[in-house]
């Protein structure tokens, strides 16, 4: 029993001055709601350690960077294709700055929103992370050459870094800003268009010639079109659309009656493009051109005959074709398409696309024409103003974005 008493004042002496001296260089470091208490010369040597940890140090900010690290004042980002192309950009690599810190060495320089750095010293920026690269090459109050990419065209810039840990104030300076949504750069389709179409003076017509009538519900018209990024969410593009039906009935003496009615409709388009959610946008627009109704009519009996004298001075009166006739009756018109659209990308180079607008065609002329195959046209006398307008719907795949 003495023996442990007497080992326990022994060790209780020795620890005295270990105590005193740990509490002479206790240090408290926090982190948000964490306190970490190092007490204790030997425990100083973790503090390199503890300070990359971003934790504050007695209540005082301490930071990743040395106090002399390079100072921008920027937001910086990877550099997009759909934003390269809007800003008229021809180049694959560089940093897009999204915004500038007030009062910074960005702002003093006049670096903007919208900016492209290209190069530092003559080194390329390629992307976000060798953008961080070169720049910890540097050191708060060092000179450098920026080429930067502005108005569709590059320059050079002298600009001069400063430091970071003056503007300490200013929290996450140099995080980038949350990346817009995109409203995509373009692309093009096969574009299928159900166009509730006012067809009655055509049947009329078809039906008199003794031929069915086109479908009087609507139609399915096919065509094409395509669009680019002019900027700002503009597109500008063309679209055209097309729809054919040949019908054929025989008549009395072997002969028969052909009938091709087309219709057509195309022209340039304008829409303004909004981003909804990623993936998704929808626009607002407008198409430009013009339509027409031809209806091609031929009688003919398949029956031709060359002449069987010399043409000229000859007295062949048959000379190829007798009661064989042709003609082509048409109406065309100016046509204006308001329309709305909702896109959204499956691939991020496919989508589907679903479009409703209002055909609405204007007849500068009355009534209808008709041309034979000599060339000659002429007004056909009380044909009817027939009217070119109604409602569209179009679902289909787009190619781009």
């Amino acid at each position: 029993m003495k023996k442990s008493m007497v080992f326990a004042a022994v060790l209780l002496i020795c620890l005295v001055p270990v105590l005193l001296a740990a509490d002479n260089n206790e240090i408290t470091l926090q982190k948000g709601n964490k306190t970490i208490i190092i007490k204790g010369d030997n425990d100083l040597s973790q503090l390199d350690e503890l300070k990359k940890l971003n934790i504050d140090l007695d209540m005082n900010t301490v930071k990743e960077e040395a106090a002399d690290a390079p100072f921008f004042g920027i937001y910086p980002a990877d550099l997009d294709f759909p934003k390269a192309q809007s800003l008229n950009y021809p180049n694959s690599y560089g940093v897009l700055i999204t915004g500038v810190v007030p009062n910074s060495p960005a702002y003093q320089y006049r670096l903007a929103e919208d900016d492209i750095i290209m190069e530092m010293d003559g080194r390329k920026a390629l992307n976000l992370k060798e953008f961080d690269k070169l720049k910890a090459l540097y050191r708060a109050g060092d000179a450098v050459t920026l080429k930067i990419f502005r108005n569709g065209e590059a320059q050079d810039i002298s600009f001069v870094f400063g430091a970071k840990l003056q503007q300490a104030s200013i929290p996450n300076l140099e995080t980038p800003k949350p990346k817009k949504l995109s409203v995509g750069y373009g692309g093009g389709s096969w574009i299928p268009m159900y166009y509730a179409a006012d067809v009655d003076d055509v049947n009329d017509m078809v039906q008199a010639l003794g031929f069915s009538t086109i479908p009087e519900d609507g139609i399915l018209t096919h065509g094409f079109g395509g669009k680019g990024n002019i900027g700002k969410g503009w597109f500008l593009g063309g679209q055209f659309s097309f729809y054919d039906d040949t019908k054929k009935t025989n008549v009395t003496d072997g002969y028969i009656n052909n009938m091709t009615y087309d219709m057509f409709i195309g022209g340039a388009t304008l829409d303004k493009r909004f981003a909804l959610a990623k993936g998704v946008v929808a626009s607002v627009g407008m198409m430009l051109g013009g339509a027409s109704h031809t209806i091609d009519l031929v009688h003919s009996n398949g029956s031709y005959n060359w002449p069987s004298t010399d043409i000229v001075g000859g007295n062949n009166t048959d000379y190829v074709m007798n009661d064989n006739s042709s003609a082509t009756i048409s109406k065309g018109y100016i046509l204006v398409q308001p329309k709305a659209e909702l896109m959204v990308r499956l691939l991020p180079w496919f989508g589907i696309r679903a479009e409703a607008g209002y055909l609405y065609g204007y007849g500068p002329t009355s009534g209808w024409k008709i041309r034979h195959s000599s060339g000659e046209s002429y007004e056909i006398q009380d044909s009817p103003d027939t009217p070119f307008q109604g409602m569209t719907y179009s679902v289909g795949p787009w190619f781009g974005f």
